[in-house]
């Protein structure tokens, strides 16, 4: 063990055990604290060291926490468990570890990152805790000086390292196995790609309301939502913005119905609905409010388990990125600043001067709005009836062009209204004016036009290539036209 580990072990009674034995050491009833750890490490922590909330009984613990608590409530707790953790592991108190030497503090530091990598904790993890004791010094003004504490890998995530994004296909199962609710939680994440918190905070205190989605309409007395536009914008503002600045994403028809559907089932339970509700609101017995994130988590997460993934909340609006990555390299006029606006990142500064605003010139909007919606196809996981009609469109306008129709001819039609027997009729009618139009409704063998006939396949082909006969075209039933050479 490094000389200052023995020495800290002198010092405090405790040294940097291995993780099994600190579990045990914890865990004893027979746990001896020396006389140095009595006070606030005792009564945060008591016999088996259990909580670290137990620290704020410490004044100046309690002052930090509420300081870091103004930026970020989340950032606020993992810095209190993190250092709850460290005081556990090496035997300290927060008061303790301010009054020690920086040069200790430094040495400390980087013996409990050596062992803690040789433990085989994840590098993300180590980073948080070395951030948070430094948050713990910085606030009693304690600087470590120049020297950095390496850590290998403060990115690592190893339960991320084999995600992927799901699949269309995949992300039905998905909605087929979730309740009412949690079909519009995913349907928010996954289609309007907004984060968890986004939907119900860390303390369940705000979230998503009806005046977020400024298209929605509500009747409370027949029990009946609808939007009247679709997609529909949806508004993060800027209290629930993670990067803290407001701006809107849009959600797509099938995003739209599952959000619906939840606000109806909340009517015929008797809720009345107004701009300040809830989009997602919590079950609690004890109060109809919003969510926590805590809640939104869990919800996706049971029907994932259910659907048979073991994916995280978060794949939801991974996701999103994934889908609208793949419109933007196959869909004209969806720009990536389009993509990363949606998302809800600041981007560059072109991004400050642009799009980074509460609000948008309504051309802006319109033209993020018509762009989006022709990705649809690649987001959401139901078949779309406009894309079949659309579907059906391009077919029968391409059997017409091939029949000889110009466009403009087709620009009059209404090809989605069109029967088969009047589009069969439309086909003849222009077949029956062309040079060999009117084989298709005479036998094979014949001769519809001076030195021209019609036959199978095989027999044109030995009909062309014995040197009498040159190919004209294919016709419609398979038979091909030729023509003897004069």
């Amino acid at each position: 063990m490094h000389a200052f580990g023995r020495s800290l072990r002198k010092a405090w009674g405790r040294g940097f055990e291995s993780h099994r034995a600190r579990q045990t050491s914890l865990a004893g009833p027979k746990r001896q604290w020396s006389t140095s750890l009595n006070g606030v490490l005792g009564k945060a922590f008591g016999p088996k060291g259990l909580s670290h909330r137990g620290l704020l009984a410490d004044p100046q613990v309690r002052r930090w926490y509420e300081n870091t608590k103004r930026g970020s409530r989340v950032t606020a707790d993992v810095h209190l468990r993190r250092l709850g953790w460290l005081c556990r592991r090496c035997g300290l108190s927060p008061t303790d570890l301010r009054a020690m030497n920086p040069s200790d503090i430094y040495n400390l530091l980087v013996d409990l990152v050596t062992e803690m990598e040789a433990e085989g904790h994840a590098g993300g993890y180590i980073q948080s805790v070395v951030k948070a004791v430094k948050s713990w010094l910085s606030f009693n003004n304690l600087d470590l000086g120049k020297r950095k504490i390496k850590v290998t890998d403060p990115m690592d995530t190893p339960t991320l390292k084999d995600e992927k994004a799901p699949e269309p296909e995949q992300l039905r199962k998905a909605f087929e196995h979730a309740d009412t609710r949690t079909k519009a939680v995913m349907a928010l994440s996954a289609f309007a790609g907004v984060r968890p918190e986004v939907l119900g905070d860390y303390m369940g205190d705000d979230g998503l309301r009806v005046r977020d989605l400024p298209e929605i309409q509500i009747d409370n007395e027949n029990r009946r939502v609808w939007f009247s536009q679709v997609p529909t914008k949806v508004i993060v503002r800027k209290e629930l913005s993670k990067a803290g600045h407001q701006y809107f994403s849009l959600l797509c028809e099938e995003g739209c119905r599952y959000v619906s559907d939840e606000l109806e089932r909340r009517l015929r339970l008797g809720q009345k609905l107004t701009s300040d509700s809830p989009i997602i609101a919590s079950i609690s017995a004890r109060r109809l409010g919003h969510i926590t994130t805590k809640a939104v988590s869990a919800d996706i997460r049971y029907a994932f388990r259910k659907a048979g993934f073991n994916w995280r909340p978060y794949i939801l609006r991974v996701y999103f990125d994934t889908r609208m990555l793949l419109a933007e390299a196959n869909t004209p006029g969806f720009l990536r600043d389009y993509r990363v606006f949606l998302m809800g990142h600041k981007g560059d500064i072109e991004h400050v001067y642009t799009l980074n605003k509460c609000s948008l010139p309504s051309s802006l909007e319109e033209s993020i709005r018509s762009s989006f919606e022709r990705t649809l196809r690649f987001l959401e996981t139901m078949p779309r009836l406009d894309d079949e009609v659309n579907q059906l469109k391009e077919l029968r306008e391409l059997i017409l062009l091939a029949a000889g129709y110009t466009d403009e001819e087709i620009a009059e039609m209404t090809l989605e209204d069109l029967t088969t027997e009047e589009l069969k009729e439309k086909l003849q009618a222009r077949l029956a004016d062309s040079p060999y139009g009117r084989t298709c409704m005479v036998p094979s063998g014949s001769c519809v036009d001076e030195g021209q006939k019609i036959v199978d396949c095989g027999e044109a082909e030995k009909l062309v290539n014995s040197g009498r006969y040159v190919f004209v075209g294919s016709l419609p039933n398979g038979n091909v036209a030729i023509k003897r050479i004069s």
